[in-house]
């Protein structure tokens, strides 16, 4: 490679990584557990037979798909880290709610 290429090379400055802004998982946390409480006041109104495993299952897949999507202009591996981590979290949660 010639030196003129190199030194332009060095020269760049890496592309800036993208950050979170605290405003926007603000909002998502707000509009995740909204929905998981309709959920579950929604399953308790119906008086569902399965509403413990539904509880279990259902809220924190649907608590990482609103992360998940929510993040839309972030790379796709931390979008789906931190979907996991929510969907861990709610679940934790809702075992310690049993």
């Amino acid at each position: 490679m010639p030196a003129a290429a190199q030194q332009r090379r060095s020269d760049e400055k890496p592309p800036p990584r993208p950050q979170m802004p605290l405003g926007r998982l603000l909002l998502l946390t707000i509009v995740t557990s909204a929905l998981a409480f309709a959920l579950q006041a929604l399953l308790a109104v119906a008086g569902a037979p399965a509403a413990e495993a539904i509880t279990l299952l259902v809220i924190p897949i649907v608590a990482a798909a609103v992360i998940f999507f929510g993040l839309r202009p972030y790379p796709a591996a931390g979008r789906v880290r931190m979907a996991v981590m929510v969907a861990v979290a709610v679940f934790l949660l809702g075992l310690v709610a049993l």
